[in-house]
């Protein structure tokens, strides 16, 4: 996207003053290449790292209570590019059921019954005391209705960071204030339907402002939407403002096949939020799981 001198400078003081509000935090961006991995890689689907004699999650109610999930995501915190308030070490992994909505409760989307966050404090590294790829439970009813097959090695880029994406439920304020406190008047946002949003008093700054965020895989960072930010509307919601980590529809194969595609739904994208004080004491038990598609 080109954008003007004029523009460019009205952007950069705008997005330094919402960093002021929302301090910028770091991300990992998270690369799927398609290969084979192992049980302590970093990666999407396959077989999880998973100690013998530990209950492995499965649904715990509903008509599908006791069906086994399956593995989404797989993150050997030891491995990876450290960030602030994510554990160094240990493996964090993400399951869900699937079904047609990926394990998902929107109207409940902190109840872990069709999905599941697990830490692994402590790493086992004996594969003998692990469970093998036979050894996993097994649900091959719903090989259609999960983002992806088989699976991906996630690679990872060098830690950043990054300032509050403009879908972000905090957003709306941060930039009202930023801009009214830099450039006067009295916008209410992004978008206003009394004609009051930047995307109305200046179309060119509003289309900078949303150019300047990208969607990809990642750790921490700033959540992407193709609808918009659930936490908007619920104050129980709101304190979850820690992105653990976001599953993108993307290719992740070099040729570009359609085995090598993920796809939530219709190229949507997965979030799964977490408080800052339940990160602290490792305690995923309120993870907020939700995704969403155009």
């Amino acid at each position: 996207m080109d954008i003007s001198v004029e523009t460019q400078e009205k952007l950069d003081k705008l997005l330094a003053k919402v960093d002021e509000k929302i301090p910028p935090v770091g991300t990992v961006r998270l690369k799927p290449k398609r290969g084979t991995t192992d049980v302590f890689d970093s990666k999407l689907g396959g077989v999880p790292y998973f100690p013998k004699g530990m209950e492995y999650p499965t649904v715990r109610e509903g008509c599908d209570e006791g069906k086994p999930l399956r593995l989404l995501a797989q993150l050997n915190l030891g491995m990876l590019p450290k960030l602030e308030g994510f554990p160094k070490e240990g493996i964090l992994q993400f399951f869900i059921f699937p079904n047609d909505l990926y394990g998902a409760d929107f109207d409940a989307p902190c109840v872990q019954n069709e999905f599941r966050v697990i830490y692994h404090e402590s790493i086992v590294n004996d594969t003998a005391a692990l469970l093998s790829e036979d050894e996993i439970p097994k649900n091959d009813d719903g090989d259609d209705l999960f983002p992806f097959e088989g699976e991906f090695l996630l690679v990872a880029e060098e830690a950043r960071l990054v300032g509050a994406s403009p879908v972000d439920f905090r957003f709306e304020k941060a930039v009202a204030e930023a801009y009214n406190e830099l450039f006067g008047g009295d916008v209410a946002g992004m978008w206003d339907k009394d004609g009051k949003g930047i995307r109305q008093v200046d179309g060119q700054l509003y289309d900078a402002i949303c150019s300047c965020y990208s969607t990809d895989t990642r750790m921490g960072g700033f959540p992407f939407f193709t609808q918009e930010d659930p936490r908007r509307y619920k104050d129980e919601f709101k304190g979850h403002t820690v992105m653990l980590f976001q599953s993108d529809s993307e290719n992740g194969g070099e040729n570009g096949g359609w085995d090598d595609e993920i796809c939530w739904g219709d190229l949507g994208i997965a979030n799964f939020f977490i408080t800052p004080e339940a990160l602290a004491k490792r305690d995923f038990s309120n993870v907020l799981y939700t995704w969403d598609c155009g």
